[in-house]
């Protein structure tokens, strides 16, 4: 499974170097498989270039990705790993929630969006009450709820996997323990990295440390749950190769 996060500014310019993280399927590690600069905001055309890079470095088959709601990540996902889950951050999701309603109201939504997550049975069921529930606050929010209820099932793409390791792809949060390190030291540095070069350093460095430290003996529950995690992917890359 793979996530993306965004990191902090380089040169106080508009350039925001997007990371991308990984756990192994086979062993459950994480671990860091790219850092790449955009220029502005994120585009179809920027993800298409992380993802031919790391296709050309060896990832060819990919189970879940699980990102923020980068423009142009959905349509890129599609052709680059088309048997792939895009799963978008639920904890982003609230935090948006928290920003674009009432305190009152977002608080009544998220408290039945975590509901829909930890007791629907499967993506179908979480997706038609979060429609409901969002069909609820339409006419007080139509504009942001208009855009949530048209990718309601990248939400919620982590269902289709057993429910003991739903938590560890449900959102982004895994990775964001690094940026916020990484954002620290940037703020030692004056706020910012005077270079591209210096990020990476920074970054490989945190990489052998959390490899040495945290990441050093993976996940268990998705060690635990290997067997199962990789008939999924037998079963849906079975299909790949029956079609080309």
């Amino acid at each position: 499974m793979a996530t993306t996060v965004k990191s902090g500014t380089i040169q106080k310019s508009n350039r925001l170097p997007a990371m991308l993280f990984s756990a192994s399927i086979l062993d459950s590690k994480k671990d860091i498989f790219g850092i790449y600069t955009f220029f502005g905001k994120e585009n179809k055309a920027d993800w298409m270039k992380v993802f031919e890079d790391l296709i050309n470095r060896g990832l060819k088959k990919v189970l879940i990705i699980v990102s923020d709601d980068f423009p142009g990540i959905i349509d890129a996902v599609k052709i680059a790993y088309p048997y792939a889950d895009l799963k978008f951050a639920f904890v982003h999701l609230q935090r948006n929630v928290k920003r674009h309603m009432t305190k009152e109201d977002s608080s009544k939504f998220n408290k039945e969006l975590d509901k829909i997550r930890l007791s629907s049975s499967d993506v179908d069921e979480a997706v038609s009450g979060f429609n409901q529930l969002c069909n609820e606050y339409l006419p007080k929010y139509p504009r942001f709820l208009k855009g949530l209820l048209e990718k309601a099932e990248f939400y919620f793409a982590h269902i289709n996997y057993p429910e003991e390791i739903r938590k560890h792809i449900y959102t982004t949060e895994a990775v964001e323990s690094i940026n916020s390190i990484i954002e620290k030291i940037g703020m030692k540095s004056g706020g910012y990295f005077q270079s591209t070069e210096i990020l990476e350093i920074n970054i490989y460095f945190q990489r052998e440390n959390f490899k040495r430290g945290k990441w050093k003996n993976g996940v268990p529950l998705i060690r635990h749950y290997t067997y199962e995690i990789l008939q999924l992917f037998n079963l849906r890359y079975e299909l790949d190769t029956q079609n080309s």
